[in-house]
């Protein structure tokens, strides 16, 4: 007896279906930080502005020496 592999059309890996995730990548993908800088240069002047006003904000809350963020522990 000689083993015969299976036929391609009865094949299960020939036949399924690919993962979710490989077909929504698209073919030439770019990294993550280009993207993000890509976004940047279509963001409006105005809402450039916001953006780094914001991250002004939180850089003054999170470098404050005594910052205190909801209640204290009773002891």
């Amino acid at each position: 007896m000689a083993f015969e592999p299976p036929s391609p059309s009865l094949n299960k890996e020939a036949t399924r279906t690919p993962r979710r995730g490989r077909e929504a990548q698209p073919p030439h993908s770019i990294p993550p930080a280009h993207a993000i800088a890509e976004a940047w240069l279509k963001e409006t002047k105005e809402n450039q502005d916001k953006w780094r006003e914001a991250d002004a904000k939180l850089k003054d809350l999170f470098n404050q020496p005594n910052r205190q963020f909801g209640r204290r522990a009773k002891m």
